[in-house]
């Protein structure tokens, strides 16, 4: 994780935008992890926008990590 990300990432959980304790180095793995697993239980909250959205975490990731089409379709405004 780079430092500006790292910075950020450090900021959100800090102001209490991400609301769980993540380590402090999570990977891009981890997240796509992380996500994948909210998803599942149908949880597209804020936290899960978040970390979708500092990690750049793209809709074709998400499908190749077994995201279904229609949890897409609920997360396409996050996507450019």
């Amino acid at each position: 994780m780079g430092k500006a990300k790292k910075r950020s990432f450090r900021k959100a959980i800090n102001t209490g935008e991400i609301t769980h304790s993540f380590l402090s180095g999570m990977s891009r793995q981890d997240a796509l992890d992380y996500v994948i697993k909210k998803i599942k239980i149908k949880d597209l909250g804020l936290e899960t926008k978040d970390i979708i959205s500092l990690f750049g975490i793209s809709a074709e990731e998400l499908a190749e990590a077994g995201a279904a089409y229609e949890d897409l379709q609920a997360l396409k405004g996050l996507f450019l």
